[in-house]
């Protein structure tokens, strides 16, 4: 009889001790080749090693005009894959989240619309969120930022794109602790893929992603062409498990609106402070460095998008053009006002350091050719006041090289007074390309749309300060030196005469 109370005592502590966690896992997307052609087999691998729900591969899409057939694995076959996808998840009794792709006729058009499927533990669909790829297309689409949906298990998901985790603010998450993000087509340099890894842990909370990285308080476990982890369902912080990513390839910024200063790196060896300003937002910055060696970095120079399609260079399905290499120089950045993501038009706040292409003020740091550059930030220090209302405030950090941060090497830290002052610091840190804090103000957002856009009347720029902005002044010092030469030259010719 003690025995088998003794039995029923260790099963108890093992249900209540495991029921805050859940397993799950991403595909190795390092070591496999992924097509819809072997989601079964990835399946049916979920299913024998215990996990409770797999997010599969995105199929990457770098497009905005899609040669459809060739780009993308079955789209021709959509029913068949959701059938496919919906029979395995049946036969090994786990959840599966897919990104699939289905050609949809829109306004006369072909338009390619991704589709979030989840799939529950008898292969049923329980959520669904479509988003055209094209985002000016009119097709009729999810229309919230976010989908949900609950488990056996008791946890309740969140499933929403990289896009969305920016659009998304802290309070419409309704305490949602556990998500699943699909990458997105955006690859704008402010917007990085590491984005996601600071959210999460801005937020205290466990996400998932479907280009294989997860980020949590989690240790992976390799199995054949599965990454795994167990997750607690209320999510964790700690900073040791932070990573930091590494984007394989990243398009150039359009920095005109913001406010950029070149550091000075002969200074900084000393260490460098600069207060820089930029609308209501001023911030702080400290900056100690040191060279690792004398060989100059090199960085490959990514062409914009608009640019490529002036020089009548066809993207394809992957192919990205690029172009000459250029000198790294490093920039401070500040930023207070408004930019676009996609048609959206969203409030930021921004203070970083940013690698730049020489011409720092035009063009920004596409990727390093070597994965390494010659400084060392012994230090960086950035703080500022920033807006403190339906604001949220988050740590950007883009490295040449994948690494984790730690507590001794990293800090961030929010005061609430009448502002919010937040400040962050990077310690003894190589290979940073880019370093700072990002904001947002949601009370700045408006949607753009084919004859106009929301809140007009709220976002009117006033002339005065158009004109006392940074790029109309630069303009007219650029005019002001050539007139200076001319009136020299005149000058001199007339003298000559007299």
């Amino acid at each position: 009889m003690s025995f088998l109370r003794t039995v029923l005592c260790l099963l108890y502590c093992n249900l209540v001790l495991g029921s805050d966690t859940y397993r799950a896992a991403v595909v190795d997307v390092s070591r496999t080749d992924v097509s819809s052609r072997n989601y079964a087999s990835l399946i049916r691998e979920a299913g024998e090693i215990n996990v409770d729900l797999l997010v599969l591969p995105n199929q990457k899409v770098e497009t905005y005009e899609p040669a459809f057939d060739s780009c993308i694995n079955g789209l021709n076959n959509y029913d068949e894959i959701v059938k496919s996808v919906s029979s395995a998840a049946k036969e090994a009794h786990i959840y599966v989240i897919a990104q699939l792709y289905e050609k949809a006729r829109c306004q006369n058009r072909d338009e390619l619309i991704r589709n979030n499927l989840v799939f529950d533990r008898n292969g049923a669909v329980v959520s669904v969120y479509r988003k055209p790829v094209n985002s000016a297309s009119k097709c009729n689409t999810t229309i919230t930022k976010m989908v949900r949906f609950t488990t056996d298990f008791g946890v309740t998901f969140g499933v929403l794109t990289e896009d969305d985790i920016i659009l998304t603010s802290k309070k419409e998450l309704n305490g949602i602790k556990n998500f699943v993000v699909s990458a997105s087509t955006e690859r704008t340099y402010i917007f990085a893929k590491q984005f996601s890894t600071f959210w999460a842990y801005t937020n205290n909370m466990n996400v998932i992603t479907d280009n294989g990285k997860v980020f949590g308080n989690v240790d992976l476990i390799k199995s054949n062409n599965l990454l795994v982890a167990d997750f607690k369902e209320n999510g964790s912080n700690d900073i040791s498990r932070t990573l930091v990513i590494t984007p394989p390839l990243t398009y150039s910024t359009d920095l005109n609106q913001y406010i950029i200063r070149p550091l000075d790196l002969k200074a900084s060896s000393e260490g460098y402070k600069q207060t820089i300003c930029h609308g209501s937002l001023c911030c702080q910055f400290y900056v100690k460095t040191s060279f690792i060696d004398s060989q100059t970095a090199k960085l490959i120079y990514v062409l914009p998008k608009a640019a490529v399609s002036r020089r009548n260079i066809d993207y394809g399905c992957f192919n990205i053009h690029r172009g000459s290499k250029q000198d790294i120089t490093f920039g401070l950045v500040v930023f207070d006002g408004v930019q676009q993501l996609t048609n959206n038009n969203i409030g930021v706040q921004t203070c970083a350091v940013v690698a730049c292409a020489s011409l720092y003020k035009r063009s920004c740091f596409i990727r390093s050719e070597n994965n390494n550059t010659n400084i060392r930030f012994d230090k960086i220090s950035i703080s500022g006041n920033f807006t403190n209302d339906n604001t949220d405030h988050f740590p950007t950090i883009l490295t040449t090289t994948q690494n984790v941060l730690n507590k001794d090497n990293f800090k961030f830290t929010s005061k609430n007074k009448n502002s919010k002052y937040i400040s962050t610091e990077l310690y003894r840190t190589e290979n940073v390309l880019t370093f700072g804090i990002f904001g947002r103000d949601y009370s700045k957002d408006y949607e753009t749309f084919e004859f106009g856009r929301i809140n007009d009347t709220d976002y009117m720029l006033d002339f005065s300060e158009y004109i006392s902005s940074e790029n109309v002044q630069e303009f007219f010092d650029y005019l002001w030196i050539r007139l200076r030469i001319l009136i020299f030259v005149v000058s001199i010719y007339i003298l000559e005469m007299m």
